[in-house]
């Protein structure tokens, strides 16, 4: 009876043993155990994070709930050792095994990046990796450098144009430099032979059309009006007339609360007067959409050598082909701003 006591004992612990091991391996490897009773996230690691920085950030941010299991097996996987940075989607209950898993062989998800209004340099690459682990700054700075941009055909006055208003995803860790090649890349399949074709109907380079495309988004938010005020623009250019655009000048001031030009404006000495130098200027004063790039494509064949806001604040605009009636649409606009108090 002893020895049956002792046997029954023995396996009554054995089967505890199992059940307490069976436990451990469902805790530590199958078991949810990240982001319970949470909504999905995004992990971002940047580059360099150690497994100490990384078990910080995830005890932080409450992404796991037991974090002696994950250590024991992300130790254990050897997932400690290589720490692989990216941007990683998480989802509710996640076990350790499941996301270390996904975190060791780097499956990241791409983020989405949206472009579309910016004036600058500046403004751009703030935009541009607004979700990336790339610091604005350092992008900024590869805009400007002279010698890299040229080895696309750009300098550092005309490189906004080759960025082209859209959504694309790219992954969180993109360089600088792969992010800039991304873009140069959608340029290349924007700039296909339809819109080649189209721009040298017009006689003019994909550049050049994409630095007209920005002076006329800044004249019209009208895009039925657009491809008419680039005709206007495109005869001028022929006849060598200076473009005489008052958006460029007001991209020279820089000042977004002045709204209308004046004529002390057309003084300035800038490349980018259209009143005081003739041609294009430099680069674009905005990004362009791909709308007003094909506005600018599609532009009719006219005679139109003018165009004045009309006094109604309407947003639409006179076209004529003499400057004497030019002028009195102009004096009747200036009337209505004087009306409307808008000296500055």
């Amino acid at each position: 009876m002893k020895q049956k006591s002792i046997i029954k004992v023995v396996t009554v612990v054995g089967l505890v043993s199992l059940v307490l091991k069976l436990l451990l391996i469902y805790s530590f490897f199958i078991g949810p155990n990240i982001l319970v009773k949470q909504p999905a996230k995004q992990l971002n690691i940047p580059h360099g994070t150690s497994f100490s920085v990384l078990k910080d950030i995830l005890r932080k941010y409450e992404y796991v709930s037991n974090m002696s299991s994950f250590d024991f097996l992300a130790r254990l996987t050897r997932y400690d050792q290589r720490i692989i940075p990216g941007s990683y989607s998480l989802q509710t209950n996640m076990s350790n095994w499941q996301v270390i898993q996904v975190l060791k062989k780097g499956m990241q998800k791409p983020v989405k990046i949206t472009l579309h209004h910016a004036r600058t340099k500046a403004e751009l690459a703030a935009r541009i990796t607004r979700n990336l682990e790339i610091d604005a700054t350092d992008f900024k700075k590869l805009l400007d450098d002279k010698e890299f941009v040229s080895r696309y055909g750009f300098d550092p006055d005309n490189v906004m144009a080759m960025f082209i208003p859209n959504t694309y995803e790219v992954y969180w860790t993109v360089t600088p430099q792969g992010l800039f090649e991304r873009m140069y890349k959608e340029y290349q399949q924007f700039w296909n032979a339809r819109r080649r074709s189209q721009a040298r109907r017009l006689k003019h380079a994909p550049l050049e059309i994409a630095i007209l495309a920005s002076i006329v988004q800044s004249e019209t938010n009208k895009l039925e009006e657009a491809p008419l005020i680039a005709g206007v623009y495109i005869n001028r250019l022929r006849k060598n007339m200076p473009l005489q655009s008052c958006p460029t000048l007001l991209y020279i001031l820089g000042d977004p609360s002045v709204k209308r030009v004046l004529n002390k404006h057309k003084t300035l000495d800038s490349p980018y007067n259209t009143y005081k130098y003739g041609g294009l200027p430099p680069g674009p004063i905005s990004l362009p959409t791909i709308a007003m790039i094909d506005a600018v494509l599609n532009s009719p064949s006219s005679d139109y050598l003018y165009f004045s806001a009309k006094e109604d604040f309407s947003g639409y605009h006179y076209f004529t082909r003499s400057f004497k009636e030019h002028l009195r649409h102009a004096r009747r606009y200036q009337k209505a701003l004087n009306q409307a108090r808008v000296y500055r």
